[in-house]
């Protein structure tokens, strides 16, 4: 049978999680324009998908990249990396973790 998850529809600042499951996560974010996330080791093999906005991702000690809507980015396990908003906008994402460490 499905099973049918719901999520926040805002462009108010939230962070949610959508589902979990053994060796699978996603949650949803929407990030405020300036908001950066701390550079940190990821805890799983991450895919971030852009539904509004612009990522800004630095991983490991490459350049700064920057992601659009309508794309969908791979960051591998263990890889220190640093996520954000440098836009004038919100950013929404859906991030999806496979492996994850509990």
């Amino acid at each position: 049978m499905e099973k049918v998850y719901s999520y926040t529809i805002t462009d108010q600042e939230i962070f949610e999680n959508i589902f979990k499951e053994e060796k699978l996560l996603m949650n949803h974010a929407v990030v405020p324009a300036g908001k950066v996330f701390p550079r940190h080791p990821t805890d799983a093999i991450v895919y971030a998908l852009i539904v509004r906005g612009e990522l800004s991702l630095t991983i490991e000690d490459q350049e700064t990249k920057i992601f659009k809507e309508g794309q969908l980015v791979n960051i591998p396990k263990g890889a220190d990396s640093e996520l954000g908003n440098r836009g004038n906008d919100p950013l929404e994402i859906f991030v999806v973790k496979y492996e994850y460490e509990k």
